[in-house]
């Protein structure tokens, strides 16, 4: 990050079906066979109570296991809010970073239009020393939002949240767009905002004399050159991040 120098069975219950086979009594009427086979009119009644009461417990135990569509869907709402926490202190690094990255613009348009004759040497270094004294607080600000982005977990979890109703996983699907788009757009906003602060340091380098004049003017030449590269980078990628879908 940019700083000056001073400073994430269904358990089929079985039915046992008994098969009791009675031999050598062709002549036994009904209460003959169930003093053998030791059943009465009631045996049935009370296997299929059994049998009921161990699907039950079966089904309870399996429920207590398996998280519900609303357990499911309550965890998608949660990554949904916690990754529109970190895409919210995105947009305030990006939006604060260009605040730096602005001036620098300025700073390095006002010697292109100096060489291109639209301004003078006065109005170049009234732009100059408007847009230096305002560097170090550019700096500040977007390294504590970008300090702040960090600090909060990413938007990972939504990636494993499967199952969710339609209208859940539409807004999870929003913010992983989003957030795609924010990484970029964070990643342009700091490549940005280090030419600025590189540029501050040399300044400050120069003033406290430990740069020579040429020195100094050969570095500040060649940054005014490659500046417009990651100016251009900050500017895209923030137009990108703007057309994003939301994350709310």
């Amino acid at each position: 990050m940019p700083r000056q120098r001073k400073r994430q069975r269904r358990g089929a219950t079985g039915f046992v079906i008994a098969a009791v086979v009675v031999l050598g009594v062709p002549l036994l009427g009904w209460a003959g066979v169930n003093a053998l086979t030791g059943g009465d009119s009631g045996d049935d009644s009370t296997a299929g109570d059994s049998t009921s009461r161990a699907d039950a417990a079966d089904e309870t135990s399996r429920g207590a296991e398996t998280p519900g569509s609303f357990e499911i869907a309550q965890a998608a709402r949660d990554a949904i809010s916690a990754c529109a926490g970190r895409l919210a202190a995105g947009d305030a690094y990006v939006e604060s970073a260009g605040v730096g990255i602005g001036h620098w613009g300025e700073h390095v348009q006002a010697r292109t239009d100096l060489l291109n004759g639209a301004v003078g040497q006065e109005e170049m270094r009234a732009i100059w020393k408007r847009t230096r004294l305002s560097g170090p607080d550019d700096v500040a600000q977007a390294t504590a939002a970008l300090d702040a982005y960090d600090a909060l977990p990413g938007c990972a979890d939504l990636a494993s949240v499967e199952g969710t109703p339609a209208n859940v996983a539409e807004q999870a699907a929003a913010c992983l767009e989003r957030e795609t788009a924010m990484t970029t757009a964070v990643a342009a906003s700091t490549a940005g905002l280090q030419d600025w602060a590189n540029h501050l340091n040399a300044m400050a380098s120069h003033a406290d004399g430990e740069m020579t004049a040429a020195a100094a003017q050969d570095l500040w030449v060649a940054s005014w050159e490659a500046a417009p590269v990651n100016i251009a980078a900050y500017d895209d990628a923030r137009a990108l991040l703007v057309a994003a879908p939301a994350c709310e």
